[in-house]
């Protein structure tokens, strides 16, 4: 426990500026939560791109199974083969749940950051909650600080997400993880 106490206070510095960017004290909360959860995102995002690129074999190779049982569960469907269908379509779904799997084991490397965060948001805010204007159902006239980053960093990763997919380097680079052949090399790199 100290060596992470010692290591969030090490880092303390620099998660602590931008609540301190605006005079307002509400205004500098909601700016310096918005920025960790950034932080926290573009961490996490980075972090599965690396996973995927080390898995990326292993991607493939699911997804060609998938493609192909796809393809022959169609083809048996097609020839009224109702067994082979069946057959093809159990080895389909199995292909699927492995697919499934490694999506949710991608998507916990992608928050690995928010325990930290919150952690950190623990040792400075855990006795000041964030005093709302007005009263809302269920959480009152203030929220903790664990709600307020919850809720601010679902609203960054759904904004950063939209946005950062538009980017024509991000969507060539997933693609080039994913297997897809049709993407160019990314700057002379071949994935």
């Amino acid at each position: 426990m100290n060596s992470i106490l010692s290591l969030l206070m090490f880092f303390d510095p620099f998660f602590i500026a931008p609540f301190r960017m605006v005079s307002s004290p509400a205004t500098g909360y909601l700016l310096g939560t918005a920025i960790l959860a950034l932080q926290c995102f573009i961490l996490g995002d980075l972090s599965a791109m690396g996973v995927k690129f080390l898995n990326r074999k292993y991607l493939r190779k699911i997804q060609k199974e998938m493609d192909r049982n796809h393809h022959l569960s169609e083809k048996a469907l097609m020839m009224g083969d109702k067994e082979s269908y069946k057959a093809v379509n159990r080895q389909a779904l199995d292909a699927f749940g492995h697919s499934f799997s490694l999506g949710g084991a991608v998507f916990c490397v992608s928050i690995w950051p928010m325990p930290f965060a919150l952690a950190w948001m623990n040792l400075r805010f855990s006795d000041a909650p964030l005093e709302l204007p007005v009263s809302i159902p269920l959480l009152g006239n203030s929220i903790h600080y664990f709600g307020s980053f919850l809720l601010i960093y679902i609203a960054v990763r759904i904004t950063g997400s939209a946005i950062i997919g538009r980017l024509p380097w991000y969507s060539e680079l997933t693609a080039r993880l994913a297997g897809k052949k049709d993407s160019p090399s990314f700057h002379g790199f071949n994935f």
